[in-house]
């Protein structure tokens, strides 16, 4: 194995050699660099997180093929036929395997509030994870509505579950609040349901618990957002979310996980639009001016300064 101080010095080298160097030489040589070169880079995620590398779309559209029945608001299988109306945005992002504290045999986390996971996540060394990040870390790249794909019936994770009615003074009440969050327990411990997986690796992204994500992106007053579902008999898509709560919010079934960025130094390619756009900026145009790009894309010359 070639040093890693020396890799900086082979091109210098096969300037060196005698020449004509031969062509088997020079693509044994490229290949070896290039095994050595993938060899040192780092993981892209730590062993308790996943990584997600795609296409996340901003507005999808699901047609419903059969419903669960007459009263129930939950699609039983939906057509594996998803329309994408918006441009897509390309997302690369770490997240974690479970729901907080991502450890398998523990109970997740609940009853806390979006600066709370927002905080926790930031102590790890980590974030919240964007909506869209959550949104693309379930569906996965075929867009399905459940993580497991695209029929509810019969599930792999814990959903649909019969829910007792909570008494909110119980849980305000510091006091009474761990026994009442105890009586409504329906979760189950992180790890118990391996087949409720995304086709990134991360389980449980529906039911068990809700789970808070950040809207800062989407550039109105909601940001805090939560995914999922719970155990309860809801909904439970990769898109199902929940807008109407304030930060300040805290409830029974309410938990989270975190994001990160990658390790590994590798950048998120520019959507085909915006590459274009930044391909064109800075050059020159035919009367000499920089070329910039105006909101509509139509390639312009504006005089410097």
């Amino acid at each position: 194995m070639i040093p890693p101080d020396w890799l900086p010095l082979l091109p210098l080298m096969v300037a060196l050699a005698p020449s004509p160097v031969p062509a088997a030489a020079q693509v044994a040589l490229s290949s070896l660099v290039s095994a050595q070169v993938v060899s040192t880079l780092p993981d892209a995620c730590p062993e308790d997180m996943v990584l997600v590398d795609g296409n996340h779309c901003p507005a999808l559209e699901y047609q419903c093929d059969r419903f669960v029945d007459d009263s129930a608001p939950s699609c039983a299988e939906y057509a594996q036929k998803p329309e994408c109306r918006y441009n897509e945005v390309s997302k690369r992002v770490c997240i974690d395997r479970h729901e907080w504290p991502n450890k398998v045999g523990e109970k997740p986390a609940v009853f806390v509030n979006w600066y709370e996971a927002k905080r926790t996540c930031e102590s790890a060394g980590k974030r919240l994870c964007a909506r869209s990040e959550w949104t693309l870390a379930c569906e996965g790249p075929k867009r399905a509505p459940y993580p497991y794909g695209w029929e509810r019936l019969p599930s792999p994770c814990n959903v649909g579950r019969p829910v007792e009615e909570a008494d909110p003074k119980k849980l305000i009440d510091p006091r009474t609040r761990e026994a009442e969050i105890a009586r409504l327990w329906q979760a189950d411990v992180i790890g118990s349901h391996p087949n409720c997986i995304s086709p990134f690796g991360a389980l449980d992204m529906v039911g068990n618990v809700d789970e808070w994500t950040d809207n800062t992106e989407e550039g109105n007053d909601v940001t805090s957002t939560l995914n999922g579902g719970y155990w309860g008999p809801v909904r439970n898509t990769c898109r199902l979310t929940t807008k109407s709560h304030g930060p300040e919010f805290q409830f029974y079934q309410i938990g989270f996980r975190c994001c990160a960025e990658p390790r590994d130094g590798v950048s998120t390619p520019l959507p085909p639009a915006r590459a274009a756009r930044h391909e064109l900026e800075g050059r020159a145009g035919p009367d000499g001016w920089p070329v910039a790009v105006s909101e509509d894309r139509a390639p312009v010359s504006t005089p410097r300064g």
